[in-house]
């Protein structure tokens, strides 16, 4: 896929400090950024998000 074809995201947590930015397919699901996010929460943060089973 041609690099001007992906969407890059970055998520802004609550003490001001950023995950990303990620690229990312126009195709891809909510659960894929969801499973993106939680792996690359940072591990010294106090609160943390849960990993839902599906």
């Amino acid at each position: 896929m041609p690099e001007e074809d992906l969407i890059e995201l970055k998520f802004r947590l609550y003490d001001g400090s950023d995950i990303g930015p990620f690229r990312y397919s126009p195709a891809s699901t909510i659960a894929m950024l969801k499973e993106r996010i939680v792996a690359e929460w940072p591990k010294d943060k106090k609160l943390h998000p849960r990993r839902q089973m599906m």
